[in-house]
């Protein structure tokens, strides 16, 4: 049984690193202009949003990223920004933001990324159950 545990845990461990080691950056990744890599959200069900995926179908800075007066953001917009942490849904709705259904990032993302999900976009819908974009925490194997 102990060999079992290892042997899943060897795999497991290969999995990771083939995943998650070094790839070849081209110019492009250095210059681009959104984060390459997915992106975390943080909170009490972590989600996953990959700028690329979202792009590569056409969808825009714009379609997310606003402004304070919510003016829409362009990538050409957002480069110029001195302060990006500005970007983070959470700079403006939090519990100072006027409209209170709009309080809580998860308000947010639910109102803004789950319906366009289901609405869809350039003939293509998104994933709209709950664990196609948050997390699933897993149990620790023993002994790994």
């Amino acid at each position: 049984m102990k060999k079992v545990h290892l042997i899943a845990c060897g795999v497991m461990l290969a999995g990771f690193v083939l995943s998650c080691g070094p790839r070849n950056a081209t110019a492009a990744d250095q210059d681009a202009p959104f984060p390459k890599q997915n992106i975390t959200i943080e909170g009490k069900k972590p989600a996953v949003f990959s700028h690329e995926k979202h792009l590569s179908i056409g969808v825009t800075c714009t379609a997310c990223h606003h402004d304070s007066e919510h003016k829409p953001l362009t990538a050409e917009d957002i480069a110029t920004l001195a302060d990006t942490s500005v970007l983070k849904c959470g700079s403006c709705h939090n519990a100072s933001f006027a409209n209170a259904d709009l309080q809580k990032r998860k308000d947010v993302f639910h109102a803004r990324c789950r319906e366009c999900h289901k609405a869809g976009f350039n003939g293509k819908t998104g994933p709209s159950k709950c664990n196609d974009c948050h997390i699933k925490k897993r149990k620790k194997l023993e002994g790994c």
